[in-house]
C-alpha cells in the first residue's frame, strides 16, 4: 500500500509542476505592452501622455511644407500633449503593423514623430507612414508611445482598416502647433 500511495504522490507532484509550467508567462509575455485601445476622434490617456487620432489619410503623394515625395502614404492627424512631466515626455514611438509586418513612422517629413510633448498644452500635427502599395487595402493597428522600446510601457492602440480609406492624388502632413482648444 505504501508503494501505490508514494506512485500516487509523486505523479500529482509531477502533474502540478507542469500546470505551474503551463501557467507561467514566458519573458516575452512578461515584458509585453499594456495596450490601450482607442478610435478616431477619442482620446486616450497612457502612462505619461494623452493622445487622439484626429484624421487618417491615404494618398500617392505626401507634402509637408516644401518637402514632397511619392509613394503609398498614410497620414495620421494627431493632438497629443503630455500628462505628468516636460522633460523626455517625447512621441517615440509610431508603429503601423498590418499583417503582423511593422512599419515605423517616417522621419524624412517633419512631423510630430519625434516632437516634445507639454504637460496641459496640447500639440497638433501628423505622422506618415509609407507604405508598400500592396497593403493598402487591409486592416492595420497604429501604436503609439513614449518609448522607442515598448517593453512594459503602456501604448494607445488605433485600429484602422485602410479598404475604407480613399486614395487620393495628394496627402498634406500638417505642421506640428500648439493646439487650439
Amino acid at each position: 500500500m505504501r508503494r501505490w500511495l508514494a506512485w500516487a504522490i509523486g505523479l500529482v507532484l509531477v502533474v502540478a509542476a507542469w500546470g505551474v509550467i503551463q501557467i507561467t508567462p514566458t519573458q516575452d509575455d512578461a515584458e509585453t505592452p499594456f495596450p490601450l485601445a482607442a478610435g478616431i476622434d477619442q482620446a486616450a490617456t497612457a502612462r505619461g501622455f494623452a493622445v487622439a487620432v484626429t484624421d487618417v489619410r491615404l494618398g500617392a503623394r505626401a507634402v509637408a511644407g516644401g518637402w514632397s515625395a511619392d509613394g503609398t502614404w498614410l497620414v495620421v492627424d494627431l493632438e497629443a500633449e503630455a500628462t505628468h512631466e516636460e522633460d523626455g515626455t517625447v512621441l517615440d514611438r509610431a508603429d503601423l503593423t498590418i499583417d503582423g509586418v511593422t512599419y515605423r513612422a517616417s522621419e524624412r517629413p517633419s512631423s510630430l514623430f519625434g516632437s516634445g510633448l507639454t504637460p496641459g498644452i496640447p500639440r497638433q500635427g501628423s505622422v506618415a507612414f509609407e507604405l508598400p502599395s500592396d497593403v493598402v487595402r487591409r486592416a492595420a493597428t497604429l501604436e503609439l508611445g513614449l518609448n522607442e522600446d515598448a517593453r512594459l510601457d503602456s501604448a494607445v492602440t488605433v485600429s484602422i482598416d485602410l479598404a475604407e480609406l480613399e486614395l487620393l492624388d495628394e496627402v498634406e502632413v500638417r505642421e506640428t502647433a500648439w493646439a487650439s482648444r
